[in-house]
């Protein structure tokens, strides 16, 4: 009977075994396979998921749209399975240096997402060369998500160009306090074709 309970108990540590380890099916292809879109001339986005690009509005640049299935904290024995909604949307003008400053641009907005439900947890905050980029963690209680809000500004030349990146994320309640920026990045990826930074 000893010898029946060990083979058993054996046979349930092989079955776990590959739920320890990282799920190739969340594993991103290479980058080279990704779909992608122009946003405005020498800026593209790429997800590893799928990518839609939606009417243009006034401004002639598409708004494009981005989901896939996600899971949060892949190493655990029992990941929660959630889902990555994005959108994505650009413009351009002549560059100002007093523009040139994405906290700023949060900032300017920030008391209005707060009453509309908006808790920011964290912020980051990265320059690299010619790119800023400023990322805004938090949550939204009802309907209970997370996010994650991107302001990418680029100065080429004479030229200013200005990306929001905002991507929601949906688990069920088993996810507590999902570390989600690693996400985006994870999956996301903006091109500068005039620049040597990517993002």
């Amino acid at each position: 009977m000893s010898n029946r309970r060990t083979a058993l108990a054996l046979l349930a540590l092989i079955l776990a075994a590959p739920a320890l380890a990282q799920n190739p099916a969340m594993t991103p292809r290479p980058l080279a396979e990704w779909p992608g879109v122009e946003l405005v001339p020498g800026v593209a986005f790429q997800g590893d998921g799928a990518v839609r690009v939606e009417p243009s509005g006034e401004s002639g640049l598409p708004l494009v749209s981005f989901w896939r299935p996600v899971l949060h904290d892949e190493a655990s024995r029992y990941p929660v399975a959630g889902r990555m909604d994005c959108r994505i949307a650009a413009s351009e003008g002549p560059f100002e240096e007093a523009a040139f400053d994405p906290a700023a641009r949060h900032r300017a907005v920030a008391r209005q997402r707060r009453d509309e439900g908006f808790i920011d947890s964290d912020t980051r905050a990265a320059s690299r060369g010619q790119i800023k980029t400023f990322d805004v963690i938090g949550r939204r209680d009802s309907p209970r998500s997370y996010y994650v809000l991107s302001y990418v500004m680029a100065r080429d030349g004479a030229r200013l160009i200005d990306i929001r990146r905002n991507c929601t994320f949906i688990f069920g309640s088993a996810a507590s306090r999902p570390d989600v920026l690693p996400l985006v990045n994870r999956y996301t990826h903006l091109s500068f074709a005039f620049a040597e930074q990517d993002t």
